[in-house]
């Protein structure tokens, strides 16, 4: 099940969510939600000095935008078992 983010190479911005006030969030400025899909309640340009980053969010911001596109070719390995 593949959550679709949108193109966070664009403008973000941070937010916070009372419900999980611990993390902060990356958000596109279209949206109401993070990366993760936690809904925000604040959005503040600059990064909240308290809550540490959403790892979620850094993680969905890293594959968006360097997607990992390996070959098949690159997969396969000649493996030779010795009895």
């Amino acid at each position: 099940m593949a959550m679709s983010i949108p193109d966070p190479r664009g403008d973000v911005c941070w937010g916070t969510s009372a419900t999980y006030r611990g993390r902060a969030h990356l958000v596109p400025v279209s949206r109401t939600v993070g990366l993760c899909g936690m809904p925000v309640d604040a959005r503040f340009r600059e990064r909240p000095g308290e809550p540490l980053m959403c790892p979620e969010c850094a993680i969905a911001y890293v594959t968006a935008v360097f997607p990992a596109q390996a070959a098949a070719s690159d997969l396969r390995h000649k493996v030779r078992l010795r009895a």
